[in-house]
C-alpha cells in the first residue's frame, strides 16, 4: 500500500475558486518541500474534488459546499499553477472507492458501494467490477438520493436529501452549532433536541441503506468519512438494523457493512492509487 511521506493541510478559502486553487498548489509545494522533492519527480498528481464533475476535461460542474465551483476548470487551472502537462481529477468518493478497492475494505469485491458521511454525504458504486458512471458521470452521488417526502432544504437546492438529513454540516445546522460532534454528545447527555435531530439523521442513514441494497445489490457497503469514524453507533449500526428489518431478504443476506480500512487519509491514498493506475494503464475499470 501506498505511504504518505509528505503532508501539508490548510483550511479551504472561502473567498472563491481561483484562492482554493493558489491554497492547492502551496499545499503541494510545501508537502514537497517537507520530503525535498520537486515536481520534476513525480510520476503523476491526482487530486480529488466534490462533484459532480467530469473527470476527463477536469471540469467541476457543481459543488455545493466549495465556494466557485461551478463549471470550473479545476484540473486544467490547477496543472496550470503547478507546471505539469497533466492533472489527474475525479470525484473524492471516486478516489476513495479506488483506494478501499486496490488497497483497503473492498479489495477482491466486484460489487460495492463506497458511502462517505462527513461533512457532507456522497458515494461510489462498482458493479460488476466496473465503476459505475452514468450517462451524466453523476452515478454515485446518493448524498442527494431522497430518502424523505420533506425536509430541510439541501445544498443542492432539493429537499429530503439524505445529505440535508444526516451530513455532518447539516447535523450541526440543524442544532444551531458549527460541529456536528457536539449535537451527538448533547443526543449522549439525553438533550430531547439533540436526540431528535440525531434519530433523524439515523432514519435517513436507514432508508438509504435499504434503497442500495435492494436496488443495486451490492456484496459490500464500505462507510468512511469523518462522522462514521467518530459515531459508527449512528451510522453503521442503524443502516445495517434497516437493512435487516427492511431490506428485501436476499439482498440482506448477501450484503455486508463495514467501516473503510484507509482511515481519514482514504481520499489522499485514493488519489496516490488512482493517479498511478492511471499512468500504469490499469484503470479500465474505473474510467
Amino acid at each position: 500500500m501506498p505511504r504518505i511521506i509528505g503532508r501539508d493541510e490548510r483550511v479551504t478559502p472561502r473567498s472563491g475558486a481561483e484562492d482554493i486553487v493558489a491554497a492547492i498548489a502551496e499545499s503541494t509545494r510545501a508537502s514537497l518541500a517537507a520530503v525535498n522533492a520537486s515536481l520534476g519527480e513525480i510520476a503523476a498528481v491526482a487530486c480529488s474534488a466534490p462533484g459532480p464533475l467530469d473527470h476527463r476535461g477536469g471540469i467541476v460542474h457543481e459543488a455545493p459546499n466549495v465556494v466557485g465551483f461551478i463549471d470550473y476548470p479545476l484540473g486544467p487551472r490547477l496543472a496550470e499553477e503547478l507546471g505539469v502537462a497533466a492533472i489527474y481529477l475525479d470525484r473524492d468518493t471516486i478516489m476513495a472507492a479506488v483506494g478501499e478497492a486496490v488497497a483497503g475494505a473492498a479489495r477482491g469485491a466486484r460489487n460495492f458501494i463506497y458511502v462517505t458521511i462527513s461533512t457532507g454525504i456522497g458515494g461510489a458504486i462498482v458493479i460488476d467490477g466496473r465503476l459505475l458512471r452514468g450517462a451524466a458521470n453523476t452515478a454515485g452521488e446518493i448524498g442527494h438520493f431522497p430518502v424523505a417526502l420533506e425536509g430541510p432544504r439541501c445544498g443542492c437546492g432539493s429537499y429530503g436529501c439524505v445529505e440535508s438529513l444526516a451530513a455532518g454540516r447539516f447535523v450541526a445546522e440543524a442544532y444551531g452549532v458549527d460541529d456536528a460532534a457536539r449535537v451527538y454528545a448533547a443526543a449522549a447527555a439525553g438533550d430531547e433536541a439533540a436526540e431528535r435531530i440525531v434519530t433523524r439523521a439515523e432514519k435517513a442513514l436507514g432508508n438509504l441503506a435499504v434503497g442500495l441494497a435492494n436496488a443495486l445489490s451490492p456484496a459490500l457497503i464500505v462507510i468512511g468519512g469523518s462522522v462514521a469514524e467518530h459515531e459508527p453507533s449512528h451510522t453503521l449500526e442503524p443502516m445495517r438494523r434497516a437493512i435487516a428489518d427492511r431490506a428485501f431478504k436476499v439482498a440482506a443476506a448477501a450484503v455486508k457493512i463495514v467501516p473503510a480500512a484507509l482511515g481519514r487519509d482514504v481520499g489522499m491514498l485514493g488519489a496516490v492509487i488512482y493517479g498511478r493506475e492511471r499512468v500504469a494503464g490499469r484503470d479500465e475499470w474505473f474510467r
